[in-house]
């Protein structure tokens, strides 16, 4: 037997930091790229800005920044010094939730 979790970060009762916005936000840092990163994932381009939309509204600041540079577009981006330190907690938690969460899953089963 297993088990699964799902940590989801919640404000005001919507989800904004889910595991799908977590992975879209590594691969953006990655392909320095929104649309590189949707396609990674197979979703749309009007999905990825949705996660971002959903983040930057929880930050009340830009979840990424463009800057000039090579891709497709002329710009590379990456993630924000906010999102970046948003993404570090979150991993933070998750970690120490699954450890948790895992213990007691050994304990009880």
């Amino acid at each position: 037997m297993k088990y699964c979790s799902r940590i989801v970060l919640v404000d005001n009762e919507n989800e904004f930091f889910t595991p799908e916005a977590v992975e879209l936000i590594k691969l953006i840092d990655t392909q320095k790229s929104i649309k590189a990163a949707a396609d990674v994932m197979k979703i749309s381009d009007g999905k990825a800005k949705k996660y971002i939309k959903a983040i930057e509204k929880y930050l009340g600041e830009s979840a990424v920044v463009k800057t000039r540079g090579a891709d497709v577009d002329g710009y590379n981006v990456h993630i924000s010094p906010a999102c970046r330190s948003l993404l570090e907690k979150y991993e933070n938690f998750l970690k120490q939730s699954e450890a948790a969460i895992k213990k007691n899953f050994d304990l009880i089963f």
